[in-house]
């Protein structure tokens, strides 16, 4: 079972925030709250950590893992390309729970700055993105407690109580240059987001 710390969903207690930074940076695993679900986080710059991730979850060794990320400077640091329409999105709804799939040195990567002070103060105090997924087995519920995540075998979990009324994950979207694919339709709808996307291209 994992080692459980109580923490401020408003104001994330220091010591707790540094324990898992120190834990991701050590190759552990740490369950996260986010706004939406909770979430299972780890090192994506340490191979072994990330197979343990994709075990622990029962998840396709193929199957891409969203990276959180606490500012926009770590994804456009990142990012191959970035137009006007991203960036309207990522005004728009950035902190939120829309995950942005863009092209990388090292392939098509999904990316998330979640609405939920914990996290965000996390990835910060790790110094780059974290690898990010639901802290379920895959093809179960998303879990909305701390609780619901107890048979994973993580290091260190972050309680800051119930994450939603409805455990809804982010809504995923993909863009190739000016065209936007929904991949996975979550809070936010896709026809929204196309609005957003093309009017700010053109603005």
């Amino acid at each position: 079972m994992s080692c459980i710390l109580p923490v401020n969903p408003n104001q994330p207690e220091t010591d707790a925030i540094t324990k898992a930074a120190d834990c991701l940076a050590s190759g552990g695993l740490v369950i996260l709250p986010t706004e939406t679900v909770y979430g299972l986080a780890c090192d994506p710059n340490q191979p072994e950590a990330m197979k343990r991730l994709q075990a622990t979850k029962g998840r396709d060794a193929n199957k891409p893992i969203a990276r959180l990320v606490a500012s926009l400077a770590q994804v456009k640091s990142q990012a191959l390309h970035w137009n006007r329409g991203i960036e309207s999105l990522c005004q728009t709804y950035w902190p939120g729970p829309l995950t942005l799939v863009l092209e990388t040195e090292t392939g098509w990567t999904g990316f998330r700055i979640p609405d939920h002070p914990v996290p965000v103060a996390v990835a910060a105090a790790f110094g780059s993105s974290i690898a990010l997924t639901s802290a379920n087995l895959s093809g179960k519920t998303d879990p909305r407690t701390a609780d619901e995540t107890n048979h994973l075998p993580a290091n260190l979990t972050l309680d800051s109580g119930p994450a939603s009324d409805q455990a809804i994950p982010s809504t995923v979207i993909k863009i190739n240059g000016h065209h936007l694919e929904g991949l996975r339709e979550g809070t936010l709808p896709f026809s929204t987001l196309e609005t957003v996307f093309n009017e700010g291209r053109v603005s």
